[in-house]
């Protein structure tokens, strides 16, 4: 029987989809086994399974209910939404929703004959984007500043098709709690949980949480490269976290909608103090902020450092009142004084401040890949310099190993030439002998010498050089590696050369490499 971990329970009765996951799970390594329905999920195959796949496509919706009990089976559970299944036009639990929503969503909403009620995250709600969404469509909808007394609210009102678009920055579980109070209080009415998170780090967040997971049909083929865990489900570069801060309303509406249609993740605020709260709540890559809130407790210059100190890679754009001409230029000057990225004069164009963050974040991303790189090349130098002080001390350790018997050739060598004074062949031989040995003294002292076979320099003693005494040491040598090898070997040089200035053992290595 397959791994378990590699193998993917898919409900769905769309043969066309099951046989395209099909192929998206198999080259991610993992094997899709499908059932029709939820209920014939147990009958599948034997578990458990790596992940369980809810496609609700064409799923009643009342069977949603049942979904969540696939969890039993000890995997994650994704339920696979579609335009069609996202529509509120029949009860259901709370639903997750990423921004921005299917196309034609809020033409379903004013089409339901039901109370809708939108649990809009900080920056969904401080931009204004959903209420724009809804008003584009003309969907009438009323904005409330906490989720507090929906369910009255909506029982107290006598218009039932009443929309909602709470402002909630609870958890999941505290929205869950949201979703059972409105419904207790009016069965018919349909809640969503709306999030302009990326999906599929909120997918990643959800599994390691062990809660179920919500996401658009078109996402399934990504969910094995996120349960394979490395990484590639999950965008890396793909915009960024940005930081908007000003204290007028329709400004920050404007920014944040188009850094959000530009797939930015947005935290809005109207005070520094609420912006180094949500400072604490995660890591920024940019910060846009606008001057006017000089008007508050702190200057736009204070809050910048302020930022900086907590994060000193942090990118800043300033976004600065064209009049008085005072302050705008006294802004500019701020962001040059400070180090800061730009300057932008508002009312700011929404192309013009994308080109700046775009510009700011690769300047970011620039300074960050050349601070690691010079991190890596700092550690391998470490390492190379362990290396060599390993080698330094080990070819110390080796000529002086090499050295004390090489001495003892050296010193019989000479002896024997001594001795065989009176014999001049076999004095011939003890002269070889004591030559090879210096040779070989000089390149032992070279392996000590490592610095300058590092630099491709050795050491080089110039003196008064008898060159043809070179070349007979290097002669004899040769000869007798040649006789060997049956090769005739002649040397024609002049009977006397003019006075020379060299080093004879280095010479005499150049020769023998030739020859040899």
């Amino acid at each position: 029987m397959p791994d378990a971990k590699g193998r993917l329970l898919v409900v769905s009765d769309d043969l066309g989809f099951r046989d395209g996951f099909a192929v998206h799970a198999k080259n991610r390594g993992f094997e899709a086994v499908f059932a029709a329905e939820p209920r014939e999920a147990s009958r599948a195959g034997a578990g458990p399974f790596a992940a369980v796949l809810v496609d609700l496509e064409r799923l009643p919706p009342g069977e949603r209910l049942t979904c969540p009990a696939l969890g039993s089976m000890a995997a994650p559970v994704f339920l696979l939404e579609t335009a069609r299944s996202i529509a509120p036009d029949a009860p259901a639990p709370l639903r997750r929703l990423a921004w921005p929503p299917p196309a034609g969503f809020a033409r379903q909403i004013r089409a339901a004959d039901r109370p809708v009620v939108l649990l809009a995250d900080q920056t969904l709600y401080a931009t204004g984007a959903v209420r724009s969404l809804l008003d584009a469509s003309d969907v009438d909808s009323v904005c409330l500043e906490a989720a507090v007394g929906l369910g009255q609210f909506l029982r107290e009102s006598e218009d039932l098709g009443r929309v909602l678009v709470a402002r909630f920055t609870g958890s999941e579980a505290e929205a869950e709690a949201v979703d059972r109070g409105v419904r207790n209080a009016v069965p018919e009415a349909v809640c969503y949980l709306v999030s302009s998170a990326d999906p599929m780090r909120a997918a990643e967040a959800a599994v390691k949480g062990a809660r179920t997971v919500s996401l658009m049909r078109s996402a399934a083929p990504r969910i094995p490269d996120l349960l394979a865990g490395d990484g590639t489900a999950v965008p890396g570069r793909r915009g960024g976290r940005i930081l908007l801060v000003d204290n007028f309303k329709p400004t920050l509406a404007a920014s944040g909608q188009a850094l959000l249609a530009a797939g930015y993740e947005v935290f809005p605020a109207q005070s520094a103090e609420e912006a180094l709260q949500g400072f604490q709540a995660g890591a920024f890559h940019l910060a846009v902020i606008g001057t006017a809130i000089a008007y508050a407790q702190q200057t736009g210059a204070q809050f910048a450092a302020k930022l900086r100190e907590r994060d000193p890679d942090l990118r800043i754009i300033f976004m600065v009142d064209r009049y008085p001409l005072q302050a705008a230029l006294q802004g500019v000057s701020q962001v040059v004084e400070l180090g800061l990225d730009d300057a932008l004069l508002k009312p700011v164009e929404p192309s013009r401040l994308i080109f700046s963050v775009q510009r700011a974040l690769e300047r970011r991303f620039l300074l960050l890949e050349n601070a690691r790189l010079l991190k890596e090349i700092t550690e391998s130098n470490r390492q190379l310099a362990q290396i060599n002080e390993f080698q330094k001390k080990f070819f110390a350790m080796v000529a002086h190993d090499v050295k004390n018997p090489l001495t003892a050739i050296l010193g019989y060598a000479e002896i024997l030439g001594m001795l065989m004074k009176d014999r001049p062949a076999d004095g011939k031989c003890a002269g070889h002998i004591h030559s090879a040995a210096k040779t070989l003294n000089t390149l032992i002292s070279d392996l000590v010498d490592l610095a300058a076979i590092e630099s491709g320099k050795l050491r080089v003693e110039i003196g008064a050089l008898d060159l043809l005494a070179v070349i007979g040491e290097v002669r004899s040598r040769i000869e007798i590696v040649a006789g060997q090898r049956k090769i005739t070997f002649d040397v024609d040089v002049p009977a006397a050369l003019p006075p020379l200035a060299g080093d004879p053992a280095r010479l005499g290595q150049v020769i023998q490499n030739l020859c040899t």
